[in-house]
């Protein structure tokens, strides 16, 4: 064995053993390496291990120097799992031409600042000045130039660093180009767009943090420009992202399902470190997902971004991604509420009808059966070709504790203007006009006030009838209390909570609306609520706000307070009655005692 043979099989004990933590995929790589070994001379593999071939390379990069932090100006040193990388990339060799490398793919995964940038550079070094291409077409590219830049800009400091290596191998170093005459070979970063690699014949190429790619433009032509050399090399290096429709996550499935062994793909290596399998606040998550811990990244400052995630819950999804390698769907990590949040809140039997009088012995205050129980609405419509969501709100009490019930009424684009919706609402408020004249006595609601979005102005028609109405700001100030205080009223075994907030089972919208939020807090910890998806609506749940932001005021949703004033009937008998304290009338005084 070579010298970096033993280096990279004592890497390779260490992980298997579980000496140090490593994930399924990081096993399942050095397993596959391993049975790759045997697996020479058989029909159905024509490739061979070719070590002082890889070491070749290894040496290359040991002439460079790093430029950055404290290892700047010492030689670039590469880390047991980087020399294990470096060996198995370059020294598996084609039988039939051993020139032609078997690998033509590169895919590595780790948590940041792992040193992959830097590695990828060095190997993009190499392509170009020491692997006997003629002509030779290397490219660095990110989704952002500035990230294309960081990749060149280290090849190029590294060789600022290194004037001899420069000279030996006839190098000439520029702001924006790195060129080999000799070989008539270049290396230069490349822009974001994917139509600036049209054309290219590449050797060498490398695009880094393939999860925050918009689209697969920059990876599909630099893959295509590869496949017009016979002996290149397409490295796709970053960490994980919050982005399952990403190009990134698409090459991270497909290098599990090649580990696994449920994909053939001989031609493309693929190392993963990741926190899967662990649980992500210990200190084995961070090793696992960063093979680089103590070298490139400081372990203390990665527990301390650990510890910040843990006490502000915002922070976990870029923590697990960046730090720890985890693939979570920005979707659900974006999502203000869960389905098992919401879920326990929908009432089988829930109707609107049922919460128009308060019930006696509900509160102390509620003494007659026919006392109008108070309600708030609030109206939220984002376009005239929208339906408009309405929603009333009111409370109740069970055993003195508040409970807030929501009713929605959605009105189609051809029944939601200004004038219509204040009819809606209005034919269901009970009016008294005077002169003995009350509209809708028998099935009429107390409605105290309408909040409405800021923007648009509402009928004239409720102020008219007595019904305060107060503009919503769509502000994070203004959101992010009502926010809050409905996440106070969902169930919570833990928090023992007791207010709670009730709608009906039935009201599908409301329950996507409320699903169909993202929200995180700002820096100011306020919380805006905004549409997951563009082509679907949230009105429901605004309006729910705007509601549930009136019933927040003090007073506005109160039972009536218990009163000393006691209404006094006197019968034909003379016998006394006075309402009690469930409302009921109860005797006083008996019949008078009749004489003669």
């Amino acid at each position: 064995m070579t010298d970096y043979e033993v280096i990279a099989a004592s890497w390779e004990e260490e992980i298997l053993s579980g000496a140090r933590p490593a994930c399924i995929w990081t096993r399942k790589a050095i397993e596959r390496q391993r049975a790759d070994l045997l697996r020479q001379g058989n029909a159905d593999f024509p490739y061979v291990w070719v070590p002082d071939d890889g070491g070749v390379v290894v040496d290359f990069i040991s002439c460079l120097k790093h430029v950055k932090g404290e290892a700047a100006g010492k030689p670039f040193i590469l880390s047991p799992w980087q020399v294990w990388l470096v060996l198995v990339l370059f020294s598996w060799k084609r039988i039939d031409d051993l020139h032609l490398r078997r690998y033509r793919r590169l895919f590595l995964e780790c948590g940041k600042s792992s040193g992959k940038t830097a590695l990828s550079s060095a190997l993009l070094l190499y392509l170009l000045a020491a692997d006997n291409e003629g002509g030779a077409e290397v490219v660095c590219a990110a989704r952002a130039t500035n990230q294309a830049r960081q990749c060149f800009d280290g090849c190029r400091d590294m060789l600022r660093a290194c004037p001899q290596l420069c000279a030996s191998f006839g190098l000439k170093v520029f702001q924006h180009s790195i060129t080999q005459a000799s070989s008539a070979s270049t290396l230069l970063p490349v822009s974001a767009q994917g139509k600036s690699l049209a054309g290219k014949i590449l050797h060498g190429a490398a695009v880094d943090e393939l999860w925050a790619h918009r689209d697969r433009s920059v990876y599909e032509e630099m893959s295509l420009g590869c496949d017009k050399r016979n002996n290149s090399l397409l490295s796709s290096i970053g960490h994980a992202g919050e982005n399952l429709l990403s190009v990134g996550y698409e090459l991270h499935a497909t290098a599990t399902l090649m580990l696994k062994g449920e994909l053939r793909d001989e031609k493309t290596l693929a190392l993963i470190f990741s926190a899967e399998g662990y649980d992500w606040k210990s200190d084995d998550a961070i090793l696992a997902s960063n093979p680089n811990a103590g070298v490139s990244s400081y372990l203390g400052t990665m527990q301390e971004a650990r510890d910040r995630a843990i006490a502000i819950p915002a922070l976990q999804p870029t923590f697990k991604s960046h730090i720890e390698c985890l693939w979570e769907d920005g979707e659900v990590a974006k999502q203000w509420l869960s389905k098992e949040q919401v879920t326990p809140c929908r009432e089988s039997i829930l109707r609107m009808e049922d919460f128009r009088c308060w019930s006696v012995g509900e509160h102390p205050g509620v003494t007659q059966p026919d006392m109008l129980r108070p309600f708030v609405v609030g109206v939220q419509r984002s376009s005239l070709q929208e339906r408009a969501a309405v929603c009333y709100c009111t409370k109740s009490y069970l055993d003195g504790v508040e409970h807030f019930h929501l009713f929605s009424k959605y009105y189609e684009p051809e029944a939601n203007d200004n004038e219509q919706l204040a009819d809606a609402v209005l034919g269901c408020y009970r009016n008294h006009l005077g002169y003995g004249v009350t509209l809708h006595d028998q099935d009429g609601f107390k409605i105290k006030a309408l909040a409405h979005d800021a923007y648009i102005v509402p009928s004239a028609q409720f102020e008219k009838n007595g019904i305060s109405v107060l503009p919503f700001s769509k502000t994070p100030r203004t959101f992010s209390p009502v926010m809050d205080f409905f996440v106070s009223l969902l169930p919570d075994e833990k928090l023992a909570r007791g207010r709670r907030v009730h709608f009906a089972a039935e009201d599908e919208t409301l329950f996507e609306h409320l699903l169909g939020i993202h929200a995180h807090r700002d820096l100011n910890a306020n919380l805006f609520p905004r549409r997951a998806n563009a082509d679907k609506s949230i009105d429901a749940a605004l309006a729910c706000f705007y509601a549930l932001r009136l019933a927040m005021a003090p007073g506005m949703l109160d039972a009536p307070e218990r009163s000393d004033i006691l209404c006094t009937f006197i019968d034909d008998d003379g016998t006394v009655r006075q309402n009690g304290p469930d409302g009921k009338l109860v005797t006083v005084m008996g019949p008078l005692e009749r004489k003669g």
